[in-house]
C-alpha cells in the first residue's frame, strides 16, 4: 500500500461527523474548526465554541480525538478547545466606550429601594 500523506482537507472532512447537539449542524460548516495542522502523522486542531460553558465541549473533544486517531497515518492527536463569545447586534454599543475591553457584563442586585 502506498504511503499517502494525510491532508488538512481530509481532516476537515472527517470532522464533519461531529454535530453540535443544539444547532444540529456539523462543527465545520458552523465555522467552529479554526485551525488544522498535519505534520508527519501529528494532527493538531483548534475548535472554537460560542461559549466557554458549552455543555457539549468535552463530548466534542472526545469525538474529535477518536475520529482523528482513526485516520490512516495518524500517530499523535492534539485537540484544543477555545471559546469566543459572539456579541449580538442589538447589544452592540456605538463606538468603543472602554478602549481595550471586548466584553462587558452588567450586574444588578434587584433588592429595591432604601425606604
Amino acid at each position: 500500500m502506498a504511503d499517502q500523506k494525510l491532508t488538512t482537507a481530509q481532516v476537515r472532512e472527517a470532522l464533519t461527523a461531529i454535530i453540535d447537539p443544539d444547532l444540529h449542524r456539523d462543527i465545520v460548516s458552523l465555522g467552529f474548526l479554526k485551525q488544522v495542522s498535519v505534520n508527519n502523522g501529528r494532527v493538531s486542531v483548534t475548535i472554537e465554541l460560542t461559549t466557554p460553558a458549552c455543555p457539549a465541549k468535552d463530548s466534542m473533544r472526545r469525538q474529535a480525538e477518536q475520529i482523528l486517531a482513526a485516520l490512516p497515518g495518524v500517530t499523535e492527536v492534539e485537540v484544543s478547545m477555545t471559546a469566543q463569545v459572539r456579541q449580538g447586534q442589538a447589544s452592540r454599543p456605538e463606538g468603543n466606550p472602554i478602549p481595550g475591553v471586548r466584553n462587558t457584563i452588567a450586574v444588578t442586585s434587584g433588592k429595591g429601594g432604601v425606604g
